[in-house]
């Protein structure tokens, strides 16, 4: 792994610190999928379409399985971790019979058996009765159809203050029986906060370099792969996390239909950890920077996921050309708020965490405006004063790479560049020692 003990969240940490963030009721509402489904469809949030609730026996013998015509899911409505799932691919030859996502088949007597199981509590959360919930499955995004043959991949995103903090995609394998579920057999991909775009895999714990695509019929790399509409997908998240007072840290899962976009699958309140290891990168340190900021909006809140936690590694992946060793001194160019690109003196500081730029040039360039802000860090002067310094979202290139980051705005009015470029922007990069 790519990352310090001390950016990782563990599970205690999770327990005793982030998971008091949401309130009980907020939790109690998560955990209950019907609950969670009413509140987002009343907030206008999508979610797939529900076919039924089963709450007893006799419903269950009841329901008109056979009215349906497209693939479906049953699901237990408290269930957790993929658990007690049954995804329905389509029809079979036979009336009363349906063939699952792994070819199997199963008839109405063994949809029967599996909603009794349900109701009996095998699967909820706290091993109490629970309900049948059936919904509408899916329409796989044909983007995805080049990497499973079962199931649909689905992204989990981890919210916290509102802001999207790490995300992943999840892909199905036949040994998790089409289910989206790590601990299952499931592939999972980190996904960069920016762009959507794929960097490291794991499957079962272990780091995942290739993976079959169907239609190309040989393996390719875990990363670079694109998310669509990634955007749409994080404003998506963002809405069903409001949607519940008192849930301030929560994964949100989502799948992406064909036909209608983004949905929200479910609400967990208790989002699992292995997250980390497909992003080689640890929760625990992102969640402490954004702590205590005031989000203003979903663009402010979306502004700081791509400025705070994007950019660094999917630069790396399309970046074809061997990058030379960079002078003290470098010509960048820096996108303005009217996005053209200015081209500016940088000085390469590898002494300095964080990128920084004059405060009169960010605001000639347009980028002081309040949406462009991310949040203020305070500090002490040497004369022991506290001041505020503005942090904002900044691209630039640098030896033809995009950099997407954060910097801290100060007065460099007296040194002999504007910008200065820290260390955590110059991964990939060899630095010369003496200057040019």
């Amino acid at each position: 792994m790519f990352f310090t003990s001390q950016a990782i969240l563990t599970k205690n940490t999770r327990n005793w610190y982030y998971l008091r963030q949401n309130s009980s009721l907020a939790k109690k509402i998560a955990d209950s999928k019907i609950r969670t489904k009413k509140i987002l469809t009343k907030a206008e949030v999508p979610v797939p379409k529900l076919l039924g609730v089963i709450k007893n026996e006799k419903e269950v013998l009841e329901f008109p399985w056979e009215e349906i015509e497209e693939g479906f899911v049953v699901k237990p409505g408290s269930g957790f971790g993929g658990e007690g799932v049954l995804l329905i691919r389509r029809r079979a030859k036979w009336a009363g019979e349906w063939f699952l996502m792994d070819g199997t088949k199963i008839n109405i007597s063994g949809l029967r058996y599996h909603c009794f199981d349900i109701l009996q509590g095998k699967f909820s959360l706290h091993n109490l009765p629970d309900y049948v919930l059936v919904e509408e499955r899916v329409k796989i995004f044909g983007q995805f159809l080049r990497f499973t043959k079962i199931g649909a991949p689905d992204i989990r995103i981890i919210i916290f203050n509102q802001v999207p903090v790490m995300a992943m995609l999840r892909i199905p394998t036949e040994e998790s029986k089409g289910k989206a579920n790590l601990h299952q057999g499931a592939i999972g991909l980190g996904l960069d906060m920016a762009t959507g775009i794929t960097t490291y895999g794991v499957y079962r714990d272990q780091l995942l370099e290739k993976i079959y695509d169907l239609k190309r019929k040989k393996m390719v790399k875990v990363n670079g792969i694109r998310i669509p509409l990634w955007e749409q997908v994080l404003r998506t998240a963002i809405a069903a996390q409001k949607a519940v007072s008192g849930l301030n840290f929560v994964g949100v899962d989502i799948v992406l239909d064909k036909e209608k976009g983004p949905l929200i699958l479910e609400l967990n309140a208790r989002p699992g950890l292995a997250i980390q290891i497909c992003n080689q990168t640890g929760l625990q340190e992102r969640l402490k920077r954004i702590e205590g900021i005031q989000v203003r909006n979903e663009d402010h809140a979306i502004n700081i996921s791509r400025f705070l936690f994007g950019g660094s590694f999917v630069d790396k992946v399309d970046f074809k050309t061997k990058v030379k060793a960079l002078s003290v001194f470098e010509v960048i160019k820096i996108k303005t708020e009217s996005n053209k690109k200015i081209n500016i003196i940088a000085k390469i500081d590898t002494g300095a965490h964080r990128t920084s730029i004059d405060k009169q040039t960010a605001k000639d360039l347009g980028l002081l405006k309040q949406d462009n802000i991310l949040y203020y860090r305070h500090y002490k002067s040497s004369l022991g004063k506290r001041h505020r310094r503005p942090v904002i979202g900044i691209v630039f290139w640098l030896r033809g790479r995009k950099i997407i980051t954060s910097a801290n705005v100060t007065n460099r009015s007296h040194l002999r560049t504007k910008v200065l470029i820290g260390k955590r922007d110059l991964q990939g990069f060899t630095i010369e020692i003496r200057e040019s």
